[in-house]
This record gives structure tokens, C-alpha cells and sequence, in this order.
């Protein structure tokens, strides 16, 4: 009796689009195994990268890379030569990219800002959001202060973690927690939210898709979808567009089934076993659906308006 090595792998879920944010490459506290599992396991027509990918202020500082990092730049590059479009937006902590805005990096697009059209019509601004915060406008001096409180308290929940785990507990974060109860913390996240939400309404946008805050969330705020894609330091988290244009948020640590236990540099069962080179994917028109262009009258990159109402593919 043989056995089909197949027939173990961990099925694909394919979406129409997944919105990732704050990966943080260059910081200790990134967490790149685990968004390669998330990888593997989902495949998409449209991949948005919505800033702080990579930590230029941390690489600055002190340089910190992982054989993983490369792993992981080089899975993003194999999708985007075959059915996925990549969309790089930078953030604040990449900023050092924005002299490169609205260039191709191979099949991998840099810009700020995008309009998304989602498969029922509907437009969602897609940013980074940090244009939209006090402490980044106008003191980079305290941003910074923040960001080393921040990486203090990613250092006291990874030990407290590994105490919880050893108990028989699941994963915790103190620094969501402090989010929603600092009353302080509490107010910077509204106003952000409120801010970033009149803006989506003066781009006459039915919603707006953002990260930067670290905080994962889906809302309507005065009757516009506020959508937050959270982080890949502490939260893992996602959201993804099913072929219906429904959007919803996925948390990698509390979906089981995402854990394959796979090695980071293990082989990618989506890839075929190819290499990093010598893959050309199928033409554009043979994938269903076109680069992103800019519509007549706007300056902003519009994504998946060409091929959204069309009918999602099956099999």
C-alpha cells in the first residue's frame, strides 16, 4: 500500500486579497515563522504589504537580519512573478523607500496610498496610517522614546509567555492589554481611528484599511468600515477578502489549524520546489485580471477595480 505524500500537506485557502502590516524585518521581535506559515498556507490575487515591512530606524541603530528575512523576501518575490500582485506601501519605519515611490521593484509595486475596489464594488482607502498621527508629524523624538517602551514590554511578554506556555496556558499580550486600558492609550487610538476615518470620507471611499497602531480591528466609524490589519510582532494577525468582497480579520495564534510545525526554511509546497529564480508566471491576461493603474482624475494607484463582480474561481 503506498502512501500519497499529498494527501498530508495542509490544503491552500485562496482569498481574493490579503492586507498584511507592521512586519518590522531588522527587529528582534518579528515575527517571520509564523507569517511563513500564514503564507504557505494562503494564496491570493492581490498581496498588500501596508507599511513598516521593513524597520529602516532599527537597521540604523543596530543591525539585526535573520536567514528567515531572506526566506521570506524571496517567498513574497515568487508570488508576485505568479499570480499574486504585491502592493508595497511604506510606512513610517521604511520611509527611507519613499524616493522610491510608484516604482516597480521587479513585479513588487512601491507606493503610499491605494484605492482597493473589493469584488462587490465597494472602495477602500489603503494606507499606512501614520500620516494620520500626532506623535509621528510632529515629534519624532518621543515616536522614537515610544518605540523603545514598546520593545521593552515585547521583551517582558515573550519571557511571561514562555512561563504561560509551560503551564498549560495560551499566548498573552500585555501590551494590547495596556491598549485598551490605559485611558491615554485609549484616546490615542480613538482619535487615530476618527482622524484616518475623515479622510477615507474625503477620498468618497466606503472604507478605509490601515495599520501602523498595532491594533487589529473591524468597525464602522460614522458609516465608514475602519479596518485594521494589526501586526506581525505580538498579534499575527490578518485580513482577507473571500471572492464575494466580504472582509474579515484572521488571528494566526488562535487558529490551530495554521501551526504545521514546518521549519522556516523547509520547502514550500506552493512553489513547486522551484528556486528563487527562473520562473516567469503567466502572463497578465492568461491570470485574469491587470496591473493597477491610476483612474482619470485621481493621482492614487487603483487596485482590483478591473476584475471586481467577475465570478471567483473554483477549484
Amino acid at each position: 500500500m503506498t502512501t500519497n505524500s499529498k494527501a498530508s500537506a495542509p490544503a491552500v485557502t485562496r482569498y481574493r486579497t490579503i492586507w498584511i502590516s507592521d512586519v518590522h524585518l531588522g527587529t528582534k521581535h518579528s515575527q517571520v515563522e509564523p507569517l511563513l506559515e500564514f503564507l504557505r498556507d494562503h494564496e491570493c490575487r492581490y498581496l498588500y504589504l501596508v507599511g513598516d515591512f521593513i524597520d529602516g530606524w532599527q537597521l540604523r541603530s543596530k543591525w539585526h537580519w535573520k536567514d528567515s528575512y531572506n526566506v521570506l523576501i524571496q517567498k513574497l518575490l515568487r508570488k508576485s512573478r505568479k499570480e499574486t500582485e504585491v502592493i508595497y506601501l511604506t510606512g513610517n519605519h521604511d520611509e527611507f523607500l519613499e524616493q522610491f515611490l510608484n516604482m516597480n521593484f521587479g513585479s513588487v509595486r512601491l507606493t503610499r496610498e491605494v484605492i482597493h475596489t473589493a469584488a462587490n464594488g465597494k472602495r477602500y482607502l489603503v494606507l499606512h496610517g501614520h500620516q494620520f498621527d500626532g506623535l509621528t508629524k510632529f515629534n519624532r523624538v518621543l515616536e522614537k522614546l515610544g518605540t523603545r517602551l514598546y520593545d521593552w514590554i515585547l521583551d517582558f511578554n515573550l519571557h511571561f509567555n514562555r512561563v504561560r506556555r509551560s503551564l498549560g496556558f495560551g499566548y498573552w499580550s500585555l501590551a494590547a492589554y495596556l491598549k485598551f486600558k490605559a485611558k491615554s492609550a485609549v484616546k490615542y487610538v480613538t482619535e487615530y481611528e476618527e482622524t484616518i476615518v475623515q479622510m477615507a470620507r474625503k477620498h468618497n471611499v466606503q472604507g478605509v484599511i490601515c495599520g501602523h497602531i498595532h491594533r487589529a480591528e473591524t468597525k464602522t466609524i460614522a458609516g465608514v468600515e475602519y479596518l485594521n490589519c494589526g501586526d506581525w510582532v505580538e498579534s499575527c494577525t490578518a485580513l482577507v477578502e473571500d471572492f464575494d468582497g466580504n472582509i474579515r480579520l484572521l488571528h494566526f495564534h488562535e487558529d490551530n489549524a495554521q501551526h504545521t510545525r514546518r521549519r522556516a526554511g523547509a520547502p514550500d509546497s506552493g512553489d513547486g520546489g522551484e528556486g528563487d529564480g527562473g520562473e516567469g508566471g503567466a502572463p497578465d491576461h492568461e491570470r485574469g485580471f491587470r496591473r493597477g493603474t491610476a483612474s482619470s482624475g485621481s493621482t492614487l494607484l487603483c487596485i482590483g477595480h478591473e476584475d471586481a463582480g467577475y465570478p471567483h474561481p473554483h477549484g
